[in-house]
């Protein structure tokens, strides 16, 4: 007797419950038809705390757009793509309308917002225009940005931005991806741009990631490849850090396989350069082991292997 009271007033709360809810969902279908916006994302959001039917979702996001409240109306689109895929084509048209509302009244944090919540559900919807200006603000989040940096390349409107992107896709793709990718993108900068500033941290990033290519080939046993790699390090500039780690890595692989003509090139660029580190040291007792020394005319560095 007591089992069946506990059900039965188990039941009879669900029923208030639910009745609460269609209650307000009226109320908030009632206030929408007024064109009282506000009043009716209020009732909407109070039946989207938990997890909300998919068309409750879609209207949410609907009374936010219109009352200006653009991080909550992607917020729901994107909710309503996540609880419904079926409805993912109406949850891409209501974030491309976030999108306008947003360049409308420039407002880079809901436009940032709405076309990364394209990019995860609909890549395919997200017009290069917006990408582009996104990839033109600031405070964007890496990760989300390299993704969009394709489209945004594509939809630049000269040869300085399309270089400036170029570059920033290099260094993003380094930072997330890895530089296997990011070289890509250095070497394009590297060939096309004539900005000075610009050509030289391309020459930075390129000279730092060749290393670190170089590096991970030894590791992984394939020398030759690892001696590509630190000479192109070395090419970009010899004279920084960098530069001179990777010839001397250079030297050291080439030592290895015996070619001891090639090593000594690299080590005799380190020992003869003004500037002197611990690489200074290393590169003039290797020449010195081999029954060498410095010359007082700096050699050529090794172009290539």
């Amino acid at each position: 007797m007591i089992r069946w009271a506990i059900a039965a007033a188990v039941a009879c709360a669900a029923c208030v419950a639910c009745g609460g809810a269609a209650d307000r969902e009226r109320r908030g279908d009632e206030a929408y038809g007024r064109g009282q916006y506000d009043q009716a994302l209020k009732e909407y959001r109070s039946l989207v705390d938990g997890k909300a039917h998919p068309r409750i979702w879609a209207k949410a996001g609907a009374a936010a757009l219109h009352t200006g409240d653009l991080r909550a109306a992607a917020d729901a689109y994107l909710h309503l793509a996540g609880e419904d895929p079926a409805r993912t084509q109406e949850a891409a048209e209501g974030l491309e309308a976030v999108a306008r509302a947003a360049e409308r009244a420039d407002r880079p944090d809901a436009l940032q917002q709405a076309v990364v919540g394209l990019q995860t559900v609909a890549p395919d919807r997200v017009p290069g225009p917006y990408a582009l200006v996104l990839a033109q603000k600031e405070g964007a989040e890496p990760a989300e940005l390299v993704s969009l940096l394709p489209r945004a390349i594509a939809a630049a409107p000269d040869q300085a931005t399309v270089d400036s992107l170029l570059a920033l896709h290099a260094r993003l793709l380094q930072q997330t991806s890895g530089c296997g990718q990011a070289m890509f993108q250095y070497r394009a900068v590297l060939r096309r741009a004539q900005d000075t500033s610009l050509v030289a941290r391309a020459r930075n990033g390129a000279a730092d990631c060749a290393l670190s290519l170089g590096q991970r080939s030894v590791t992984s046993g394939r020398d030759e490849d690892a001696a590509l790699w630190f000479a192109e390090a070395a090419r970009m500039d010899s004279s920084s850090a960098t530069g001179r780690r990777a010839l001397y890595a250079y030297g050291e692989i080439r030592l290895i396989q015996g070619d001891t003509l090639a090593a000594a090139l690299a080590y005799q660029a380190i020992a003869s350069d003004p500037v002197s580190d611990s690489f200074s040291g290393k590169a003039r007792a290797r020449l010195a082991a081999l029954g060498l020394t410095p010359a007082a005319n700096p050699i050529p560095r090794p172009d290539s292997p």
